[in-house]
């Protein structure tokens, strides 16, 4: 006998709830936690204070400080300057600050970012400065040094720590004269001399073969005419050990014209004569009057 077909129906629907419910018996898996990434440690800030004030165009730089904050990345280093300006005119640093990041390589040395600006030091007074440079892959700049300048012309150098070398401040070196020369009816009296590698006044640099020299001096006329000794850079001349002589730099600022009245001193006379960058030995100033002359030696370096 064939089954009534809508009784297997119902049959069948009253066996869904069963299979539902034994399949909500299955246990389901759950889904795994999300865990929160974790923070890379902040790199460590390190700060180094040379305070080493090199002689620089006119001004005096301290590299008062700087500050790296550095990983196996690199990071950014800060150097903080604090410039004077011993001049009667406001002046700006035109040369270069770089970083070295390690003074036993040649690596080519750092420049600041764009941002990084020095401002104008005014006359007698002072101006700071924060340059910033992005190190990449760099972790440490224990072996650092500070650049002030590029060649051709001289280059300071302030090492951050010992193993960084030996700082080159470029600082002038005074001496004390006292000689005391006649030639004809001129009498010379020297009162001291300064090296440097820079020109004040100019607020420039020499080039990295030049340094120069000024005599301080006073000068008398021991002759009786009325109308005085014009006193000219042609009276004066720098003898070097090599024995060539070398007259006063003629750019307007390194040597006093002055007419001396008879019988009359002027004092603090001046003449700055430019040499090799490095030379020593026994020098003279030359005190020329006509054909009479009268050299004044003294002794510069070892």
């Amino acid at each position: 006998m064939t089954p009534d077909r809508p009784a297997a129906r119902l049959a069948l629907l009253a066996l869904i709830p069963a299979v539902l419910a034994g399949c909500l018996d299955v246990a389901v898996p759950s889904a795994s936690p999300t865990l929160a990434p974790t923070a890379e440690p902040t790199a460590p800030t390190i700060t180094y204070a040379p305070g080493t004030t090199v002689w620089y165009e006119g001004l005096l730089i301290t590299v008062q400080a700087v500050s790296a904050t550095l990983d196996k990345r690199g990071g950014p280093v800060i150097v903080v300057l604090r410039l004077e300006n011993p001049g009667a005119d406001d002046a700006e640093l035109d040369a270069r600050v770089l970083l070295q990041v390690d003074a036993d390589t040649a690596a080519t040395p750092l420049a600041p970012t764009r941002d990084s600006k020095i401002p104008t030091v005014p006359a007698g007074g002072t101006a700071e400065a924060a340059l910033t440079y992005e190190l990449q892959g760099v972790a440490s700049v224990d072996r650092g040094v500070v650049l002030i300048g590029e060649l051709p012309l001289h280059v300071a150098r302030v090492p951050l720590t010992v193993v960084g070398g030996e700082a080159e401040t470029l600082q002038p070196i005074e001496l004390a004269l006292s000689g005391v020369g006649t030639a004809g009816d001129l009498r010379i009296a020297t009162r001291g001399a300064v090296l440097r590698w820079d020109l004040p006044d100019w607020s420039e640099e020499l080039s990295a073969e030049l340094a120069v020299l000024t005599l301080t001096y006073d000068v008398t006329y021991l002759g009786d005419f009325s109308g005085g000794f014009p006193f000219t850079g042609e009276n004066v001349a720098l003898r070097l050990p090599t024995n060539t002589l070398v007259a006063s730099r003629r750019d307007g600022h390194s040597q006093s014209f002055e007419v001396i009245g008879a019988g009359k001193t002027k004092k603090g006379l001046f003449s700055r004569f430019e040499l090799p960058s490095g030379m020593t030995g026994r020098f003279a100033l030359v005190l020329r009057n006509g054909s009479a002359s009268r050299a004044l030696t003294f002794l510069l370096g070892d």
